[in-house]
């Protein structure tokens, strides 16, 4: 018999070439008057924005446009962000963008409508209300339009980590092709190389569940057939099938909760401001294999490589099936360019004791199969410089 499992999604989520004018339904339903609209410096004098600001102006719906966060939003950031919302007298938000823009957003909606700083709602379902919140995703890889996690970085303690609260689900997700078609490579690459590890942790986590399995292992699939095309050679279809391959990764690890990988990652975005998703990809092989010191992450694995490469695993053993499956992780981060060194990206060898501390105490490691230890952490990063 299924224990009993609690699962979260948005409240409704658009897909499709155009979709973005739907958002006017949703205004009109909530009654909404002015947009704090959430977006980061590269976006905001593009198109994209255009686009979403010419549907509010189409509806007579006021907006203020907010850019003043990092890549991985820090605690000023939020505080500041919530600060202009109130001044500015807004009763939504439309972020617009990847998961910095969505997960900011989340957070300064619980800071405007619970009213202090975001530092005092760590932890989970720490809100009372928050304000609504439309997603408009221009990335395929993060999931946060569909999750209720977001991520926040201590710039005092250089520490990242996330939190979890229902209330911050957007009530409606806009996945829009139109909005992804100019995506350059290397953000495709690392945004989808992040939807692959969110899926393959979901697989692998001790708090999964059936449903959640499920959606992680067609998003694999998907990310395997789509994402080299989406990288190189991009055209509607790979943009559609990556759209949908993080959603359902987002769905999966939003419920299920993520590993080892994200741990690691959470340490090397808060210390040297690196791209998550990249972090993620070059993480992934190396812990993988080292959670394949437990058997029970072993045998998860082998599914996963069975349930997507049912022919080239058939007659291999547990074990054969599941470094398969890592092998060909490790193939496709090399074809989009996401096979790099720790070196590469700026990490100091003198960092690494802090970084595995830090790691230890990630709340994401909570979910993992295999428990490391500081020294296989530390040995894991220095396998990778």
């Amino acid at each position: 018999m299924m224990s009993v499992f609690k699962y979260f999604s948005p409240g409704c989520t658009l897909f499709g070439f155009g979709c973005i004018q739907g958002i006017r339904d949703e205004i009109r339903y909530r009654n909404l008057k002015k947009a704090f609209v959430v977006t980061d410096h590269k976006l905001r004098e593009t198109e994209i924005v255009k686009k979403v600001t010419a549907v509010l102006a189409s509806e007579g719906t006021a907006y203020c446009l907010f850019s003043e966060f990092k890549p991985n939003p820090t605690t000023t950031n939020i505080n500041c962000g919530a600060k202009e919302f109130v001044d500015n007298h807004c009763d939504f938000l439309i972020s617009v963008g990847g998961g910095s823009a969505h997960d900011c957003a989340k957070a300064i909606s619980v800071v405007t409508a619970g009213g202090g700083k975001i530092e005092d709602y760590r932890g989970s379902d720490k809100s009372k209300c928050t304000y609504p919140l439309i997603a408009v995703t221009t990335t395929a890889g993060t999931g946060s339009e569909c999750t209720l996690n977001y991520v926040v970085v201590d710039e005092k303690t250089k520490e990242k980590y996330g939190n979890g609260d229902r209330n911050v689900l957007p009530v409606l997700s806009v996945d829009d092709i139109e909005l992804m078609m100019d995506m350059p490579a290397s953000l495709t690459a690392g945004t989808g190389m992040d939807a692959l590890t969110h899926a393959v942790e979901a697989y692998c986590s001790e708090d999964g569940a059936l449903i959640t399995s499920e959606l992680a292992a067609a998003a694999v699939r998907l990310i395997f057939q789509y994402l080299e095309n989406a990288t190189l050679r991009p055209d509607q279809e790979s943009r559609e099938g990556m759209s949908v391959a993080q959603f359902l990764a987002g769905l999966a690890f939003g419920n299920a909760g993520c590993g080892l990988i994200h741990s690691m990652s959470h340490q090397l975005s808060a210390v040297y401001d690196l791209p998550h998703g990249l972090c993620n990809a070059v993480l992934m092989p190396v812990a993988s294999r080292l959670n394949m010191k437990d058997q029970r992450a072993v045998e998860r694995y082998a599914l996963l490589g069975r349930s997507v490469f049912p022919l080239e695993c058939g007659e291999k053993e547990a074990g054969q099936q599941a470094e398969y499956l890592i092998d060909r992780i490790e193939a496709l981060s090399l074809t989009v360019g996401t096979k790099k060194s720790l070196t590469e990206l700026g990490v100091r060898e003198e960092d690494i004791p802090l970084l595995a501390e830090k790691t230890l105490h990630d709340a994401s490691l909570r979910h993992n199969i295999y428990k490391p230890d500081k020294t296989e952490i530390e040995a894991a990063f220095r396998s990778l410089m």
